[in-house]
């Protein structure tokens, strides 16, 4: 009996997700799970077409990524679903024969007992001209930024530095100890700065040796942790800034203290 071959089937193509998928797929994205926002992606994706709606989501991802976008009165920073509706309404081409225009919020309130503007306000507030997308500042900008600032140069007449934390290897040189401590960590900073990369910074802190017998025995205890604060200056050819101790306790040591004045 001769085997005959079977004819080769071709190849499925996967299938476009439709665009009510599409506008499902950016909403979760964005993390948007309100009925609100994601009806109006809906109508976004509808009115753009889906190429152009993916193309502005990953905008909006890049945007935050990049420090994210400030409102147009820069008390707070957009949201990334704000940042993409932004893009939307300001840069969006609808499709031949589509319009999209930003819709009002005017009979849905944001939060329960919120008041609704009256009619001369809702017009007054119509007539104020479109808000201009807030410039993104990128952590790169600083080098221009900088030499432009640097043309007329303030004093500082004070500088001081806390560096907290566990020191390294201590090494003893008489009349002073030297530790290097480095730290990688960004904490949550005001809104409106911008985000600054994650690079190592190094910190050589000098404690002079009677300071030092202070928290000596302290800081054996590898739960506690030292409060330094002192003078910093750059020291480029050990890539480390330099912290001239000028007080130094731990986190256990001052915790005592504050118990002991409190009884």
């Amino acid at each position: 009996m001769i085997d005959q071959d079977k004819p080769e089937q071709p190849p499925q193509q996967e299938r476009e997700p439709s665009q009510s998928e599409t506008a499902a797929m950016i909403a979760d994205t964005l993390g948007e799970t309100e009925e609100w926002p994601r009806r109006n992606i809906v109508i976004i994706v509808r009115a753009l077409g889906r190429t152009q709606s993916r193309q502005l989501l990953e905008q909006t991802l890049q945007i935050e990524a990049n420090g994210g976008e400030m409102l147009p009165e820069r008390s707070r920073r957009r949201t990334p679903g704000g940042i993409f509706f932004n893009l939307a309404y300001t840069t969006g081409k609808p499709k031949e024969g589509r319009q999209l225009t930003r819709p009002m919020r005017r009979y849905m309130p944001k939060s329960k007992g919120e008041k609704q503007p009256t009619q001369p306000e809702q017009k007054a507030k119509e007539k104020q001209p479109a808000p201009q997308p807030a410039i993104v500042f990128s952590w790169d900008d600083r080098i221009s930024l900088i030499r432009e600032a640097e043309q007329e140069k303030g004093n500082a007449s004070t500088v001081k530095i806390t560096v907290v934390g566990r020191p390294g290897k201590i090494l003893d040189k008489g009349q002073f100890i030297v530790t290097v401590m480095e730290s990688t960590k960004v904490p949550s900073l005001p809104k409106g700065l911008p985000t600054p990369t994650d690079v190592a910074t190094k910190y050589a802190v000098y404690i002079s040796y009677k300071q030092w017998a202070k928290v000596k025995d302290a800081i054996a205890d590898p739960e506690d942790a030292l409060i330094v604060e002192g003078f910093p200056k750059a020291d480029p050819e050990v890539s480390a800034i330099a912290v001239f101790t000028t007080n130094v306790t731990t986190k256990k040591l001052k915790a005592a203290q504050r118990q002991s004045k409190a009884e």
